[in-house]
Order: structure tokens, then sequence, then C-alpha cells
């Protein structure tokens, strides 16, 4: 019925015109999918990751890391994962604001935080490690960051359930 309004709704020409030149104003962008519809496609949850990560200022700096977990042969543990590991160290930061920022950027994109975020200081007093626990439509993400010998890493892992739980693994018991 939606898609019947949405059509409808164009072939009508909603977009804005301008009286002065006649010429219509491009619509209104719509979400990158639809809110609430369906499980994800691993497509979906690449595009969550990524533009989480790119809007909260951390570089994707590790691919190999990516590609060992997600190019598993269909079926397996690696191929039911999307994965991001970024490292940072003197020259370029990634500290636990920048981390807190990627969390808050993925419960932007309808990701729900489950539980709270389990943070550990280290013998100076900071932040050296953080874990939350986020889900969404059939997903389950654990979002790490971590510090060690002056250097940092935020790693965001999401795990397919229905494909993890076909392997054997429960990861909607993770956190």
């Amino acid at each position: 019925m939606a898609i019947a309004v949405i059509i409808v709704l164009g072939a009508a020409g909603c977009g804005k015109s301008n009286s002065s030149t006649g010429a219509t104003a491009a619509p209104v962008s719509a979400s990158p999918r639809p809110k609430g519809t369906g499980p994800l496609t691993k497509e979906v949850v690449r595009t969550d990751l990524d533009t989480s990560l790119s809007d909260a200022g951390v570089p994707a700096n590790d691919p190999e890391y990516a590609r060992t977990f997600e190019e598993g042969p269909a079926g397996s543990l690696p191929s039911c994962t999307v994965t991001f590991r970024s490292v940072g160290d003197e020259t370029a930061p990634l500290d636990f604001a920048r981390y807190k920022a990627v969390v808050g950027e993925l419960r932007e994109r309808d990701w729900q935080q489950s539980g709270g975020l389990r943070e550990h200081e280290n013998l100076d007093g900071v932040i050296g490690d953080a874990l939350a626990i986020l889900r969404q439509r059939g997903w389950t993400m654990d979002a790490q960051y971590g510090t060690a010998q002056e250097k940092s890493a935020i790693t965001l892992t999401a795990y397919n359930d229905v494909c993890m739980k076909k392997n054997g693994v429960d990861a909607s018991s993770l956190g």
C-alpha cells in the first residue's frame, strides 16, 4: 500500500516548483533504507558501519582485517560478519571520546544499545577499554575500544544472528 502511495505521489509531481522559472526542485532524498522493515542485508550493515565511522571522523585504515573475516566461504562463520577496525597512534589518535561518537552515530541509525557501556580505566586513570553491544533487526554488534602501548583501536563486528545460529553460535547471547 505504501509503495502505491509513493508511486502515485511521485507521478503527481510533488516536487516544489520555482514559480519564477517554472523549474521543479529536486525532491528530498529518501532514507537509505526503510526503518523497521525486514532483516538487514550485509550491504546495509556495512553502510551503517562505514557512515557511522566516517561521520564520527574515524578513518578506515585496516581493510585487511575486515577482509579476513568477511571473505570466508558462504555459510561459514566469517561470512556471517561485517567488521571494521581502525588503529590510531600518536599521529592519528583514536580516543575514548571518538569511540563514544561512533556508538552515538550507530544509535542514530537505529542500532539499539543493549545494556550500558562497559568501560575500564587503565593505571593512568583514563579509559583503557570499552565495549558496547548494539542490536538491530537480526544483527548483533560489538563495538570495542582499546588502548595499548601508545596505540588505540576501534573495532566493530556485526554478526548476522541467523547465520551464526546455523553455525552453532548464538550471537544474541553476546553482552
